[in-house]
Formats: C-alpha cells, structure tokens, sequence
C-alpha cells in the first residue's frame, strides 16, 4: 500500500494525469462534446488513466490489457452516472475519455517491425525473436484496443440501456433484483 501511495504523489505520476486530462478534454472539443460536458469528459480521462496507472504499475506490475480493461469499465460506469448529470448520452464523455489510453507506442513499434519484416534491404537484421516481439506488440495492441471498447460499452450491455434518460442505476440495480428473485422462486 505504501507503493502505491508513493507512486502516486510523485511528480511524473500527476504530469501523466494532468495530460491525461488534457488529452481527453482536447478530443472531447474536436468531437463537439457540450461544453457543460467537458469537465465530466475531463475528470473521466483522469480518473480512468489513473485506475490503469495505479493497477498497472503497483497492483498488476505489468498485466496492460486487464489493466485497460478495468479503467475502461470505470469509466463506462462512471460515464452512466455522469449523462444523469450532465443530460447528455454516456458516449459523448466517455470515448474521449478513453483515448488518452490508447496505445500509440505500441502501434507505431508495431508498424516499424512490420515494415523491417516486410522489406528486403539487407540493412534490417530479422530473425525469429524480432519477428515474436513484433507480433506481440502488435497482438498486445489490438488487445488493448478491444478491451478499451468493450469496456466502456459493458456498462450499457449490463444494465441494459441505450439511453441514461429518465432512467437511474439505482433503480434498474433494484428492478433487476427483483426480477432475479421471482425467477429464482419458480
């Protein structure tokens, strides 16, 4: 816990936040999310790149894709209780959110050992463990990237919604709940 802690009052941990927020407030004005939405699209983007930064570096050292995952959820469910507030759908807010997740740098590494592979100049040594490495990356991106949609869409599969409006996650907790205990009676 006190790595944790440590980790995350340091200087680098809140500049990677603080972009984070950028980022996601940045790609939320490029899409025309209202602008009484960007501060819930500006708090979901720290929020979300923390949980994964947290998890990543001090609770699951290293496990990127369910790191992803994770903070993706959070910011699905989060992004659900938000469009309550803000009255505008989850989506506005939380695929901005999401972007400052999306893994670049793998990508490119990705692209530039597909390129080396695929070129025949004799300058590029490819051999075996390059060619691993490189379709690792490439695996461990589209990974990354699917998690990332399927967790900010997960919330609304989940309580079964298209749309926040009129409706609350307090009560659709309940209803469903109650719909499981008839059924369980019979």
């Amino acid at each position: 816990m006190d790595l944790v802690i440590s980790n995350v009052f340091n200087g680098i941990f809140v500049e990677k936040v603080i972009w984070a927020t950028i980022v996601s407030t940045g790609f939320a004005t490029l899409f025309v999310t209202p602008r009484r939405a960007l501060w819930a699209t500006a708090l979901l983007g720290a929020i979300g790149f923390s949980i994964k930064y947290i998890l990543l570096h001090d609770v699951l050292e290293g496990h990127i894709v369910l790191s992803s995952f994770i903070a993706a959820m959070v910011i699905g469910i989060l992004g659900m209780y938000f469009a309550h507030r803000v009255h505008t759908p989850p989506v506005v807010f939380t695929i901005p959110a999401v972007i400052n997740m999306i893994p670049g740098k793998l990508g490119y590494e990705f692209m530039i050992g597909i390129i080396k592979i695929v070129s025949f100049e004799k300058e590029y040594n490819v051999t075996l463990p390059f060619v691993y490495e490189t379709m690792n990356k490439g695996l461990k991106m589209g990974f990354i990237m699917m998690v990332l949609a399927l967790g900010v869409t997960t919330p609304i599969m989940l309580f079964n919604t298209y749309s926040v409006k009129d409706k609350d996650l307090h009560n659709l907790l309940r209803i469903r709940k109650k719909r499981q205990k008839k059924q369980s009676k019979k």
